[in-house]
Order: C-alpha cells, then sequence, then structure tokens
C-alpha cells in the first residue's frame, strides 16, 4: 500500500474509532437481574454491565455525563455509577420508596420521588446529602425539570395529578388533575408544554407549563408508561405497554399519527442527543427496540438485563 494511502487510511480509521468511543452511552435498568447494561450507542451493542443491587429502575444521567444515578427502590434510595471506570461508586440512602429520578440541567441537585411517604427528596450531587423533603401528591413517579432549571414536574399517579415545584424555594406552586394514574412525563425544550403518560386512561395529557392547565388528552395504545420528544419536539413518542408498541404524536397537531411495534411490555424511552433516534427499554423481552423517529420503524434490537425498565432519561448527552 502507497505511504500517502496507508497514512489516509490510518487517519480515517482513528476517526472512525474516535467517533465511536465519543458516541453517547445509554445506561438501561435491569430490574429482575439487579444490573445497568451500558450501551454503546456507536457500536449498537452492550460495552459493560454494572452489578447494581435494590432492584434498579428509574435512570438519570448527570448533565456531564461523568455520573448515572440509578433509584434502588429495594435499598431506599440511589446507587452512583462512575460513568469512566463503569462501577458502582456509591449507594445513597434517601427515603422508602425510591422510584423516579432526575439531575437538574446545572447539575448540582438530584431529585428522588418516593412513592410510599409522598415527597420528592432535593439531594445535593456533590455530596449525596438529602437538602429538603417535599409533599407532593399520591405515589409520585416520574420527574422533569424545566431546561431553564426553574421548575421541577412530578406525576403523582395514585393521585391523577401533576404538581409543579419552584426550585427557588422548594415549595409546590401549584397542582392540576391531569388523567388516571399518571406515571412517565416530559416537558419540551422551551418548557412550554409537560407531556404525561396516563397509564389507566390510556392517554397523553398535555399541559401548558405557565398556567398548568390542559391544553389537550391524546388517545393512545393501553396502559402508556412513558414519553419522549424527538425532532426538534415535532413528535411525541409514548410506550404502552400493554399493546406492545409506542405511539407517535404530532405536537402541533396533537394528534397520533402513528404507531410502532417493539418488544413485550415497553416502559422507558428516552431520545438520543441526535434528535432522531429514540431507545425503548422491554421490561418482558429484555431488551431495547432503537426506533427512527423519522421513518418510524425500529431499525435495532439490542439485548440487556432480565426486566428491562429504564425509566427515566437514561442517554448521555
Amino acid at each position: 500500500m502507497p505511504i500517502k494511502l496507508f497514512k489516509a487510511v490510518a487517519c480515517a480509521t482513528a476517526f472512525f474509532t474516535s467517533a465511536l468511543l465519543a458516541a453517547p452511552l445509554a445506561y438501561v435498568s435491569n430490574q429482575l437481574s439487579g444490573s445497568v447494561s451500558i450501551i454503546d450507542t456507536g457500536l449498537g451493542e452492550v460495552a459493560a454491565t454494572v452489578a447494581v443491587p435494590g432492584k434498579p429502575a428509574g435512570v438519570a444521567v448527570a448533565p456531564d455525563g461523568k455520573h448515572c444515578y440509578v433509584s434502588t427502590p429495594e435499598t431506599h434510595g440511589f446507587a452512583v455509577i462512575d460513568t469512566q471506570t463503569r462501577t458502582l461508586v456509591a449507594q445513597v440512602k434517601v427515603s422508602d420508596g425510591a422510584l423516579g429520578i432526575a439531575a437538574s440541567p446545572d447539575g448540582r441537585r438530584i431529585y428522588v420521588a418516593d412513592w410510599y411517604n409522598n415527597t420528592v427528596a432535593v439531594v445535593d450531587a456533590g455530596n449525596y446529602q438529602v437538602l429538603q423533603t417535599i409533599a407532593v401528591g399520591q405515589s409520585p413517579s416520574g420527574l422533569a425539570v424545566s431546561p431553564d432549571n426553574r421548575w421541577l414536574y412530578v406525576a403523582n399517579r395514585l393521585g391523577n395529578s401533576v404538581s409543579k415545584i419552584d426550585l427557588k424555594n422548594w415549595t409546590v406552586k401549584q397542582t392540576t388533575p391531569v388523567g388516571s394514574h399518571p406515571f412517565g412525563l416530559t416537558v419540551d425544550s422551551r418548557g412550554e408544554r409537560v407531556y404525561v403518560a396516563n397509564v389507566q386512561s390510556d392517554d397523553v395529557t398535555v399541559l401548558d407549563t405557565k398556567l398548568m392547565q390542559a391544553l389537550a388528552t391524546v388517545k393512545v395504545g393501553m396502559l402508556p408508561y412513558a414519553v419522549a420528544l424527538a425532532l426538534n419536539d415535532s413528535r411525541l413518542l409514548v410506550t404502552n405497554q400493554d399493546d406492545n408498541s409506542v405511539s407517535v404524536i404530532d405536537t402541533a397537531t396533537l394528534k397520533a399519527i402513528g404507531l410502532i411495534g417493539v418488544g413485550e411490555k415497553p416502559e422507558g424511552i428516552s431520545t438520543h442527543p441526535d434528535d432522531r433516534h429514540v431507545y425503548v427499554a422491554n421490561w418482558f423481552d429484555s431488551n431495547v427496540s432503537v426506533l427512527d423517529a423519522k421513518t418510524l420503524r425500529v431499525i435495532k434490537t439490542i439485548k440487556t438485563g432480565e426486566g428491562s425498565r429504564a425509566f427515566g432519561q437514561f442517554i448521555s448527552k
């Protein structure tokens, strides 16, 4: 091989390898096998598996990507994974029924919903100390922080409501009724809307964040659990657990425009930083479906651990 050609190939190979190494990682909690699968989204495969005791469920990745926080209901708190070494570095006790978990956009706080005590804990991300406990509705589950770091939205499953928490003074500003048994929710990139999956009413409530009023209710499949936005917030994808599917909603018209078949009992859903590919954790099939939000097709299925839930924002930026 000519020297110039060899150098060109070597440079291209190095660039490709670097791109793969820099690819975002997905952290999928496997509740039944007590582990977290770390997926290299560039390679499309599991790169490592970390043992996490306590029935791992909820997932939140720190904004800088250096740590992954995983709620562990049976050990009453959350686990901390160092994403560089891919090891479990801390187990933090917070409360009895830790489930939903979220990291603040500035990386300073971790929020943990307590299913049993109807509270949300505010945790310092530097030393893992609980700074405040906020009373919310009954059985809080999904959490979402506004992009400006000002508001925290909480889905209260048995309270059939969403609470809006002011993060300046850690108090509930307003609680709004939604559908039956809300579980997962997400806020758009402008902080203007919150989308809430209502498990038992088989629909999604769309809330105006300023007034905390419902703009629409959109019917989806059976037992919708979690939601994610893609394509510049133009499409909302919703996991339907009893239909083994993902509903796709056009956020401009607030109408369902598609249905994608995935694995059995899909729950957690999170969007890749490319804003096009969406990852879905299939609880009963113990795998992850990778969806193309533009073509509305499954483009890959990745085997993970037993009982994959990945409830929350589980892909690094």
